[in-house]
């Protein structure tokens, strides 16, 4: 009697047609969304801190940053100031413009300092590195890098360049929501368009970035071994930021023992190795080589001053050069007047002298009052949330249409 086929081949072949459906329906459409998961307005869920999955020295893969998590409306944040300097460099303008402010001063030519670096070099960045290294998991909400100095050039001009008002206005949501956020809002410089490991020797702009000719190729792949070359690297200057403690932690810490130890032996001048991450903070905060946030938003949802729209921001500031304008031609015959004053004598205007000189005096005091209106009204402006929403950034096209012009 001759037996049948075996019962194990329909079997195996029932359980292949399975298999070869279930990839079949897991294909990704030609939207290329999965057919079994995909509907229309579905948001993916977010994770607080994603594990980072791979080797974390391998700087091909990015970490997975996520949506930022904050806090209801009206809650407090966290934070503290993180603080290079040295033992002469004076912060006493901290206690008493910030007095309730938590700081962390890293005096970098004390041995005998609270907190501690392995080697004063690479600047502020050596300080930046071993904070977080050191705090990795006793991080406030956010965490602000400054410079000790009050007053500099590169703050913020609406606040006359005064730190202080920076720690005052800023938005601890916004860098909660971000993940990142530089504290200067100009882009100049850094912005749009600023290094270039590339760049033909005779190119370079010694005056405005001295540190572009120490940016090559190499640097970067000793830096960031296995990441693409970028075109170009791009954000504003000067290191001076805030990072939420979440962004913070989305960065495996083995990247920041790896950025401390390539500062602790690289043989670039101490100058010019801190400066080199100047330009890679906002890479390493975000995965993007070039970061350049419109200025009138930072300004309004970071701080409170809005002036209805870029335009009107640009606006505000085109009176100002044209007022600067006004001044530098006002400064030599102020020079006049003050070396007199100095001598014991009139500086010997003559009568046309007089005339321009009160012209120019006449002309800069009736900007300076106009500005000072539209400041007010920024900051009156900054106070209200709807305002505020509109120049801050979003990923929310529910209504974006509404501000196309519409033909009628």
């Amino acid at each position: 009697m001759l037996s049948g086929p075996p019962r194990l081949v329909p079997v195996v072949f029932v359980f292949l047609c399975l298999c070869l459906a279930w990839w079949y329906v897991g294909l990704p459409s030609a939207h290329g969304r999965g057919l079994s998961t995909w509907t229309p307005g579905q948001k993916p869920a977010t994770v607080a801190t994603p594990a980072f999955r791979g080797d974390p020295l391998d700087f091909s893969i990015l970490p997975k940053f996520s949506d930022g998590q904050r806090k209801p409306p009206g809650s407090n944040y966290t934070f503290k100031i993180v603080v290079p300097k040295t033992e002469k460099e004076d912060i006493g303008w901290m206690a008493q413009e910030i007095p309730d402010a938590p700081l962390v001063v890293y005096e970098v030519d004390n041995p005998n300092a609270e907190h501690k670096i392995p080697k004063n070099k690479g600047r502020e960045a050596m300080v930046y590195l071993s904070y977080i290294i050191d705090h990795y998991d006793d991080l406030p909400d956010t965490v602000m890098f400054m410079h000790a100095h009050r007053h500099a050039w590169h703050n913020n001009m609406l606040m006359g360049v005064d730190a202080a008002q920076i720690v005052k206005r800023l938005n601890h949501e916004r860098v909660a929501r971000l993940g990142y956020m530089n504290l200067r809002c100009h882009h100049d410089p850094g912005c749009p368009d600023w290094i270039h490991m590339d760049r033909p020797g005779g190119d370079f702009d010694f005056f405005h970035k001295p540190e572009e000719i120490y940016w090559r190729r190499n640097i970067w792949e000793e830096i960031h071994p296995g990441a693409p070359i970028p075109p170009s690297i791009s954000g504003i200057c000067c290191a001076q930021f805030a990072v939420s403690k979440q962004r913070i932690r989305e960065v495996p810490i083995e990247r920041f023992l790896h950025y401390r130890k390539w500062l602790l032996t690289t043989s670039m001048d101490d100058q010019f190795s801190g400066r080199v991450f100047e330009y890679i903070w906002h890479y390493i905060f975000t995965g993007h080589e070039i970061l350049c946030p419109a200025m009138n938003t930072c300004y309004c949802d970071g701080y409170g001053y809005c002036f209805g729209g870029r335009q009107k921001f640009a606006e505000y500031f085109e009176k100002q050069d044209k007022r600067n304008e006004l001044l530098g031609k006002l400064e030599p015959f102020n020079h006049r007047e003050d070396d007199a004053k100095k001598e014991g004598k009139e500086p010997g205007f003559s009568r046309e002298e007089l005339h321009i000189v009160n012209q120019l005096r006449v002309a800069i005091s009736a900007m300076d009052r106009e500005m000072d209106v539209l400041r007010d009204e920024a900051t009156k402006r900054g106070d209200d949330p709807n305002a505020r929403k509109e120049e801050t950034e979003s990923w929310d096209s529910s209504h974006i249409w509404d501000y196309a012009p519409h033909n009628d």
